[in-house]
């Protein structure tokens, strides 16, 4: 019998000091295929610039036409920028982030993902031209507060976040007929690291607690219980706002998986409620996020009403941001709200 596979293709750009992490990507993306390729219909293809086959023209231009093809793109840094290309771009780096970009924008592009290497303090206190523009981009992106990124120690560290990537990518594809909003179990922007090596024994701190609650949640076979666990861990453990939102959101999620759905509602509705109004970019994703999925939780306890009545508190909210994260989940909002009014 004939089955029919979607195939995702995901292009990995980096300065070429990650040879490691390039292969453990190629390791991660097989690895996923194989256990999922068959029971879910869906396959993750590696693509870099080692797969590009040669022909006339600027080399980078090539990889380029490779990227066009591609549906994500993962990046990763570490204490290299790179070289020119031959363009006006100071590194293939950044030419390939820029083109991502603008992929991104266009819709072209599902998803970008971009990883930090930990630099050692001493490189940092002598850096060089070449970690100069690693720390430059990183302040760029900091400050933008479009793109989340995750910083890693060991190569384990990012093959556990490409796992968790993939997960979400997957969920993504199968569409949950919930519409719960997947991307909640993802971190925005800084916030988002692997657990620290840093962590004192004993006594895991608010990185360790959201880390595990993500893995657990968006694990092969989510355990909700164990991410609800790890989740009101790391609120108790939250040191900040958006912690504490980004806590309480993750817990809303697995209630809201475990049948909970008041709860669920609740949880909601502390992370858009209980904080100030505010211009912080990750915050007000936090509350958008939450607002999403306090009406999806509502639709699922059959209130309809009350569902739309949150979707437009969202719209009222965040309806003229500009930011890339906030745009996305208007639009998912309003979509919600169109279908809902036709039904």
């Amino acid at each position: 019998m004939v089955k029919l596979i979607t195939q995702y293709r995901v292009f990995i750009g980096s300065p070429g000091c990650l040879d490691d992490e390039r292969q453990c990507f190629r390791r991660v993306l097989e690895k996923y295929t194989r256990i999922h390729s068959q029971p879910r219909d869906v396959a993750f293809q590696p693509v870099g610039w080692e797969d590009t086959i040669g022909g006339v023209g600027r080399p980078q231009a090539l990889i380029n036409e490779d990227i066009k093809q591609c549906d994500y793109a993962v990046f990763v840094l570490h204490d290299r920028w790179g070289s020119p290309t031959g363009s006006h771009y100071t590194s293939g780096f950044a030419e390939e982030w820029a083109l991502a970009e603008e992929l991104y924008t266009a819709n072209k592009v599902r998803n970008i993902a971009l990883f930090f290497k930990n630099v050692e303090r001493r490189q940092l206190d002598d850096p060089g031209e070449q970690l100069r523009a690693v720390l430059a981009f990183k302040d760029k992106i900091e400050a933008g507060k479009r793109y989340l990124f995750r910083q890693y120690d060991a190569i384990e560290n990012f093959s556990e976040a490409l796992e968790v990537l993939l997960a979400q990518w997957l969920r993504d594809h199968e569409k949950p007929k919930t519409g719960m909003s997947s991307d909640l179990l993802i971190g925005s922007a800084s916030a988002m690291v692997t657990a620290s090596s840093s962590s004192a024994p004993g006594a895991p701190d608010f990185d360790f607690w959201i880390t595990e609650a993500i893995k657990q949640g968006l694990a092969g076979i989510p355990d909700q219980n164990a991410a609800l666990f790890c989740a009101t861990k790391a609120i108790a453990a939250a040191t900040s706002d958006i912690e504490s939102a980004r806590a309480q959101a993750t817990a809303g999620v697995a209630l809201f998986h475990l049948g909970k759905l008041d709860e669920a509602i609740s949880a909601f509705t502390t992370v858009a409620e209980r904080f100030p109004p505010s211009i912080d970019a990750d915050l007000r994703y936090w509350q958008a996020q939450a607002l999403f999925n306090k009406g999806v939780s509502l639709g699922a306890l059959g209130r309809g009403i009350e569902e739309i009545a949150v979707y437009d508190d969202l719209l009222a909210r965040f309806g003229t941001a500009t930011e890339l994260p906030l745009r996305e989940a208007v639009a998912v909002a309003e979509l919600h709200k169109r279908n809902l009014l036709k039904s």
